[in-house]
Order: structure tokens, then sequence, then C-alpha cells
């Protein structure tokens, strides 16, 4: 199984509310949503936030949605914290980290 996480948490220190920012006539993470649905090779989709926005989100896209603890959300927290919770908290065989703010890469890169 080939699991893909888009991470969105709340708050950015550089960028507020960088996540959930109009990109066109949708927003930065459902853009994302969009593109990754098109996959010939992900078989689940994963936002993993700390904001009840970002739930909101997965419900509409029917996709599934892990709540990401304040510690991982924060400035506190080391990328390699971060990555190691990402691996512990998603039961899959293989994943794709998948950021929203990495726009236009291509599906074909992602396959």
């Amino acid at each position: 199984m080939i699991t893909a996480i888009v991470p969105a948490k709340k708050k950015s220190i550089r960028v507020q509310n960088k996540n959930f920012r109009k990109f066109g006539n949708t927003t930065l993470l459902d853009f994302k949503i969009k593109n990754l649905k098109k996959s010939k090779k992900i078989d689940k989709i994963i936002i993993h936030s700390d904001t009840n926005q970002a739930k909101v989100v997965a419900k509409k896209n029917k996709i599934d949605f892990i709540r990401r603890e304040p510690y991982f959300a924060s400035s506190k927290c080391s990328g390699s914290e971060f990555f190691k919770n990402l691996a512990e908290t998603v039961n899959s065989e293989y994943i794709v980290y998948a950021p929203c703010t990495a726009p236009f890469i291509k599906i074909k890169t992602i396959d």
C-alpha cells in the first residue's frame, strides 16, 4: 500500500495560514488533494494536521485525517522528530510525503 501524507499545520512562522491560502480558484491544500487523486499508484491520501479546518477539507474530499499532536506542530519539534512521528502514526508499506507548498510536482513524477 502506498499512502500520500499531506501535512497541513495550522500555524506557520513565516507565512500565516499558508496551506489554506487561495491558489487560483482553490486552496493549496485542495489543489494538492485533487492532484494526488489523479495518481495511479497512490492507494490512500491522509491529511496530517492540528486543525479542524483540515479535518473539514478531508471529509469534503473523502480522504482520511490524522490529528497531529501539538508538539509535532510546534517550532520545538525537529524535522527528524516530525518525520519519525509521521512514520509511526501512518500504517502503510510506503509513504509519499506530499506537502501542499509544492503544488507544481507532477503526478507523473510522483507515480
